[in-house]
């Protein structure tokens, strides 16, 4: 109970002799350090008041260095190890906030506290790092007694968000379940391969040298998979990376070396946290492609053409095979038997152009990789009774691919193409330096402009050019972002329907009483209405219970 001071008493009961009665304001059901509101989980997101507040004399101490006057309580016990954040941004005045360990009001020890943080104005945010079944005693005051609404979130980060706190993983195989929902940056570290963060870290020390693979695949959100070598996280050298090795998840392989710390970090693209499993193996890679095979040889009927291996990387040694196709207009096809390093050309391959596909095998697994198409077999007088067209998506990352039109004529004919980048109008068109296939990706620097290829048919005789009609002027793609819609006061299915549009996904959603809103309403959010995240990104909410009865 709240002391009561003797003068208090007196000049209380003289008022009532002169006064009707009034009833006492309410204080808030947790504004006893007795009563404290408990949170539970690793994710919290409460609202309450202060108002009408007190604070217990003399043993309460001093929040965030301010005398305040009006504490509210709550507690909350770690379920496991972690960074755990508190903070009151979103509340309605200026506020303060400490945790503290202890069972009784006069012999707390505080773990941390705030006053204002940089992130939310004049409201209040703290971090620490919290233990495994550990009580933690939270308060809430305002700053020279402040008074109103208050917003309180929770979290707790995993236990190993930090490099310094790295699970540590041992074996020659295994696998581990996870989760970054809650991770975080920690300061000096860069992005996993320049787009993921909110990482959680692992550590393994290879038994033995040779091939190891780390995979993702199958986890629950697009993972990311960095790994390094270094004792800290601001040093740390590169081994290996993926993104999409299986769907969204990642694989990575690389040559370990038996004794050597691996540093580990899972992490989500963009930003996107979840559950994953992490496994192990000391399986390597198939040949790694790192140059396609080349065709040599003049595409002529009666001449042989041959085939490079291209080039692979893996583990040795490699064998090959070949299959050789042939492609008209519209489609291609293998030719039956055609499967040596060469190939001779035959009167039934006039009028196609000849591609062939390398199939590289180790231990561990094949590959394939296709060569580009050669020039059309054959040519003769060249005349262009088809004008060239160009198929695909005008568009950045777009393939435009070119048809080199109907030629009549004395074969052999050979078709050439020079890709031309022409202004809005169709005017002032210019050769593009290196653009001379049939297929050509358009990047970043082809917007604004209009795209038309030239195809010159030649033989013996000469050369003839003609032109294709323009492409629509190359626009940029728009990027579609989740849009985080505001819920706060609707019903949860409306809720759930403006996230959907939004290209959000819902989250967790947890329940509360509340004496402000309205049952099966949304009390709270989380990431804040307005924020721009990646597609499907998780919007938590907090619904309404109603008034505790």
């Amino acid at each position: 109970m709240r002391e009561l001071r003797g003068i208090g008493v007196l000049l209380g009961l003289a008022a009532a002799l002169v006064l009707p009665a009034v009833a006492n304001a309410a204080a808030p059901p947790n504004d006893d350090f007795a009563n404290a509101f408990e949170l539970t989980g690793r994710f919290a997101f409460v609202d309450g008041t202060n108002v009408d507040a007190t604070k217990q004399v003399p043993d309460e101490p001093d929040h965030a260095g301010n005398a305040g006057g009006a504490s509210i309580w709550y507690r909350w016990t770690a379920p496991t190890a972690g960074r755990a954040t508190v903070s009151t941004c979103g509340s309605e005045f200026n506020t303060l906030l400490a945790v503290y360990t202890g069972d009784e009001l006069a012999n707390l020890e505080e773990s941390a506290s705030n006053n204002d943080s940089p992130d939310c104005d004049n409201r209040s945010s703290v971090s620490f790092d919290a233990a495994a079944g550990t009580t933690y005693r939270i308060a809430v005051d305002g700053f020279d007694g402040a008074t109103g609404a208050v917003f309180l979130s929770l979290s707790l980060a995993p236990a190993n968000d930090d490099f310094a706190n790295a699970e540590q993983l041992s074996g020659e195989t295994g696998s581990v379940n996870g989760t970054t929902i809650g991770a975080s940056m920690e300061v000096g570290e860069l992005d996993h391969l320049g787009y993921a963060w909110n990482s959680v870290w692992f550590d393994w020390t290879a038994p033995s040298s040779g091939w190891t693979t780390f995979e993702t695949c199958g986890s629950a959100f697009d993972t990311v998979l960095a790994v390094y070598t270094g004792s800290d996280v601001t040093a740390l050298g590169s081994v290996a990376g993926n993104d999409d090795a299986c769907g969204l998840e990642s694989r990575v392989h690389f040559q370990a070396v038996a004794g050597t710390v691996y540093r580990l970090a899972l992490a989500g693209y963009d930003g996107e946290t979840g559950d994953f499993t992490l496994a192990w193996n000391r399986t390597g890679p198939p040949p790694l492609m790192m140059g396609l095979p080349a065709i040599t040889g003049v595409a002529r009927d009666g001449e042989t053409v041959s085939t490079s291996d291209g080039a692979w990387g893996g583990q040795a040694p490699f064998t090959y095979a070949y299959a050789w196709g042939r492609c008209d207009r519209d489609e291609c096809n293998y030719i039956p038997g055609a499967t040596s390093r060469s190939y001779t050309m035959r009167s039934t391959d006039v009028g196609f152009r000849l591609f062939v596909r390398v199939t590289a095998s180790n231990a561990f697994g094949s590959n394939s990789a296709f060569s580009d198409t050669t020039g059309v077999i054959v040519a003769r007088a060249p005349a262009n009774t088809t004008a060239p067209t160009v198929s695909g998506e005008a568009k950045p990352g777009g393939l435009l691919v070119a048809s080199g039109g109907d030629w009549s004529g004395t074969r052999p004919l050979s078709l050439a193409y020079q890709w031309m980048a022409c202004n809005a109008a169709g005017f002032n068109c210019t050769n593009l330096a290196g653009q001379t296939g049939q297929v050509m990706l358009l990047s970043r620097r082809d917007i604004g402009s209009r795209i038309r290829v030239i195809v010159t048919a030649t033989n013996a005789v000469g050369s003839v050019s003609a032109p294709s009609v323009l492409t629509p002027l190359v626009r940029p793609t728009p990027t579609r972002r989740c849009v985080v819609p505001k819920v706060r006061g609707k019903s949860l299915r409306a809720a759930r329907a403006a996230i959907t549009r939004g290209h959000c996904r819902v989250g967790q959603i947890r329940r509360m009483f509340s004496s402000r809103v309205k049952a099966g309403r949304v009390v709270s959010q989380t990431p804040r209405a307005g924020a721009r995240l990646a597609v499907g990104a998780r919007v938590h909410l907090m619904v309404s219970k109603g008034q505790r009865r």
